[in-house]
């Protein structure tokens, strides 16, 4: 491994060298699962000390675990045949070796043993006894199990040696390694999914980059790498990996995998029959197999990746002469959806036959947990006249979160429609079939219209019962007031939604999917007039009866989170707005890469009313490159206008006029979200060009209702108070009173605040702010409280405000919400990290070559500096020494 893959070992690096330094007797064992680094850094140790010490390597292997003192023959070749079983006679021979090796300088003697799980007990009495007798230094990895031999151990028991554990790396260190990996800033969702994809598994982590680079799925925009479309384990780097992990197995023990890969999970039962207990075992010893569910569960490779890459491996006939086996030991259904998805997907794989039911079940599955070539190949296969529309719908979700728009209208209308998707349960045709409609650019009247029309023409092919009828009316009915919503008529909309409740929400054959509709609609509503609580309540609600109806819905889900998350983020309760975002990540990382630049929208959006501009430049200009590929949310419009705010208050005019350029194109998002956008973009205007924009974001409310209600005036408003229009504050101050939310009632004390020009009432203000989680907002009221106490002759009151003013600021460049009282405080510690970051900038090194030194991103020395300056009290670089002095 190069040097990049052992960011984030600093701390065992370091630890390690000390032990070996030091006086008397001193052995490191590093353990760890493979792959975890333990090889690389018993390398980088062996590095760092050969100009000090002699190094000797010795090498583990399971085929010489069997022959005595078989590891050290490379350093007994002039030993007698006769002495060849002698300890002393090898001991002797070995000394020997390392006389000659050191030519007479007295150097010591430092011992790397890789793969000490594999050593022979003869070879490991030898080596524990050099380190027993002082004559030489030792570091030795290996595997948890079956773990270090005795004689290894015995020295960890007699205080002669430290047992370093390695864990797997954690998102940070992963993305730093990313970064250093690709000689560039990686996209914050798809970091999170390599992260999630490799577990933290430097080796595999290695792998994915390789293999994703190879075939095109990372690819680097504008200088952000992101990927494409969902990481796989298919690649040739990782098939090399794992083809050399199996050939280090017996036979028995390869047919054991190849069966386990195919069919995961396997009742630990099942497979003892098919290749015996010990050969089961033994691979649990070697870690290459896992107990899905603690002791007695089922079984399965012990990584994913693992099992995806034997998959691969095995031949077509060899998968399917192993299915035919397994079939007979699995004759009733899958117990798991994971087990499902595995069968349908072997027997596709394998041009085995699977009835239509299932096929379906696997489709939908599949399209939720957007394993989306196996959803297309299962639902393409369903034959059923009367599955078939069902099957097109999961095929049109899969198109539609593809960009393929126009592709999910023509798999909707085939046939009788996207109604007839809906008969044998709720779906969510309807709905997809709408917004599919309006993403491709159809007018809002053309698309009533042809629903209405889909309509009449079914009812009049098929006699049809009232519930039937209700059915269908409900549905048209449905995307006709998503229609409304995305066009900005909501007065209309409150009316239509109050008649949707009365005759579709409260009884019905599709009860569950109209009042999760219905719910998630008011959600919109209260959003936009501003009483975002009552709107997140009406959200969740919608959630939880979505989680209750999970198998049978398709698009709603996304349907849902959006309005549940937009309410949230008026709220101000990011919490919220987070738990949310998470869902789409929470049960595979596939979420993190089709939504990813939408969800670094939302992401933005929130950072950028918290105040904490750093944070949302940095993820805003990766997610405009992410949304170019793929935007299933239709928030590319918002995110490119957030984007470009971003970069002008930043400063940043060359990347905000490209990104000023970029503005046009996008998809349209819905009235609320194009509304959004389009006052960000003019309040970008107006930073990256005096006057230009400010007079168009003063006439917007006087140009239509939509821009009158308070959940789109009141952003509007901000902004332009934020670029410094005075008269915007007695607007805020009267919006906001009728509002719910933290975020509005922060502005809402801000303004007022401003308004009286009172020290102490700016000083709630920025309590309140802070205590909402808006540091940067909060930094300007205790800013202000400051030069007017000042400007009293307050000064100790002018000291306090100015304190609370630089603790927020410190913030603002990290993603976490931080108590003030906190941050405050000296006594707590800085961090190893911390400590070491500070020390070089004190140095005068800056935080570029901070960040080259310690072999991390810029942007986590930066993160670590500004943790570093709240903790100490202080606002500026400048003011460290003194700082860490005292």
């Amino acid at each position: 491994m190069r040097a990049e893959h052992l960011v984030g070992r600093d701390a065992e690096l370091e630890l390690a060298m000390e032990i070996l330094r030091q006086e008397g007797a001193g052995a490191v064992l590093l353990v760890a699962d493979s792959g975890i680094g333990k090889t690389a850094l018993a390398a980088e140790i062996a590095a760092r000390l050969a100009g000090e010490m002699v190094v000797m390597q010795v090498h583990g292997s399971p085929a010489l675990s069997a022959v005595p003192y078989g590891v050290l023959a490379p350093y007994l070749l002039d030993l007698p045949v006769e002495q060849a079983t002698s300890p002393v006679a090898i001991l002797r021979e070995f000394w020997s070796q390392f006389e000659q090796r050191r030519g007479g300088e007295g150097a010591r003697l430092l011992l790397i043993v890789d793969d000490a799980h594999d050593l022979d007990e003869g070879s490991t009495q030898i080596l524990a006894e050099l380190v027993t007798a002082g004559w030489a230094r030792l570091v030795a990895t290996s595997r948890p199990r079956p773990g270090l031999p005795a004689a290894l151990l015995q020295l960890w028991y007699d205080g002669l040696a430290e047992r370093l554990e390695l864990h797997p790396l954690d998102q940070v260190t992963v993305t730093e390694l990313a970064e250093k990996t690709l000689g560039g800033a990686v996209m914050s969702s798809a970091a999170e999914a390599l992260h999630a994809m490799s577990e933290g598994n430097p080796l595999l982590l290695h792998c994915l980059l390789e293999d994703s680079r190879t075939d095109g799925n990372l690819v680097r925009r504008n200088g952000v790498w992101l990927l494409t479309r969902a990481l796989s384990g298919d690649g040739e780097s990782l098939a090399d990996v794992v083809r050399n992990r199996v050939l280090r197995t017996s036979e028995a023990e390869r047919e054991a995998m190849y069966v386990i890969a195919l069919s995961e999970p396997v009742p630990a039962a099942v497979l003892d029959t098919l290749v015996g207990r010990d050969t089961v075992r033994a691979l649990m010893d070697n870690r290459l197999v896992v107990s899905a569910n603690g002791p007695g569960g089922p079984l399965r490779m012990w990584h994913p990746m693992y099992g995806e890459a034997l998959r691969q491996i095995v031949s077509p006939a060899r998968s399917l002469q192993i299915r035919q086996r397994m079939v007979q030991q699995f004759p009733g259904e899958p117990s798991t959806e994971e087990g499902l998805l595995r069968m349908v997907g072997w027997a596709l794989d394998c041009g085995a036959d699977v009835d239509d039911e299932r096929l379906l079940q696997a489709a939908f599955l599949a399209a939720k947990t957007l394993q989306y070539p196996l959803a297309l190949a299962a639902a393409a296969k369903v034959r059923s006249e009367e599955l078939r529309p069902r099957a097109r719908a999961v095929m049109a979700m899969v198109k539609y979160n593809d960009g393929d728009y126009r592709g999910a209208v023509r798999l909707l209308e085939e046939g009788s429609g996207f109604l007839d998707a809906d008969a044998a349960g709720p779906v969510g045709a309807g709905l997809l079939w709408a917004a599919a409609r309006a993403a491709a650019g159809d007018s809002p009247a053309d698309i009533v219209a042809d629903a209405w029309a889909a309509a009449k023409a079914l009812m009049g092919e098929r006699e049809s019962s009232d519930s039937v009828l209700q059915r269908v009316e409900g549905h048209v009915r449905a995307v006709e007031l998503a229609v409304l919503a995305s066009d900005g008529h909501y007065e209309e909309l409150r009316e239509g939604l109050d008649r949707f409740a009365e005759k579709f929400a409260t009884d019905g054959p599709d009860l569950a999917l109209n009042r999760i509709f219905l719910r998630a609609m008011q959600c919109e509503l209260l959003t936009v007039e501003g009483q975002a609580v009552e709107a997140l309540d009406a959200g969740r609600e919608a959630l939880l009866l979505l989680d209750e109806h999970h198998h049978e819905i398709l698009y709603i889900s996304d349907f849902v989170l959006l309005r549940y998350t937009l309410a949230a983020l008026e709220a101000g309760d990011w919490e919220a707005a987070g738990t949310a975002l998470d869902r789409y990540g929470a049960a595979t990382a596939r979420g993190l890469i089709y939504f990813g630049g939408d969800l670094e929208a939302l992401k933005g959006l929130s950072l950028l009313r918290q105040g904490r501009l750093e944070k949302a430049e940095e993820l805003l200009t990766p997610a405009v490159e992410a949304l170019r590929v793929r935007d299933p949310l239709q928030l590319r419009s918002l995110g490119t206008a957030l984007a470009f705010y971003a970069a002008a208050r930043s400063g940043n005019a060359s990347l905000a006029s490209r990104l000023e350029s970029e503005q046009c194109g996008a998809a349209a998002g819905g009235a609320y979200v194009e509304a959004l956008a389009e006052l960000f973009r003019l309040a970008g205007e107006e930073l990256l060009s005096k006057g230009t924009g400010l007079p168009k974001l003063s006439g917007l409310p006087e140009s239509g209702h939509l821009h009158r209600l308070p959940g789109i005036l009141l952003q509007n408003l901000v902004l332009r108070a934020e670029a410094g229009d005075v008269q915007a504050l007695e607007s805020i101050q009267e919006t906001a009173s009728s509002m719910a939310g933290s975020w509005a009632t922060g502005w809402q004390s801000l303004a007022a605040a401003q308004l009286r020009g009172e020290g102490q009432g700016l000083v709630n203000a920025g309590n309140l702010l802070a205590a909402s989680g808006m540091p940067g907002p909060a930094a300007v009221a205790f800013d202000k409280a400051a030069v007017t106490f000042d400007a009293e002759g307050k000064r100790p009151e002018a000291r306090q405000a100015a304190v609370l003013r630089d603790v927020n600021e410190a913030t603002l460049g990290d993603a976490l919400v931080h108590d003030p009282q906190t941050e405050a405080d000296r006594s707590v510690p800085l961090t190893r990290r911390e400590q070491d970051i500070v020390a070089l900038a004190v140095s005068g090194l800056t935080d570029r070559q901070i960040a080259e030194k310690l072999m991390v991103s810029v942007r986590t020395v930066e993160g670590h500096l500004y943790r570093s300056y709240a903790k100490l009290g202080i606002r500026r670089r400048e003011d460290l020494g003194a700082a860490v002095r005292h």
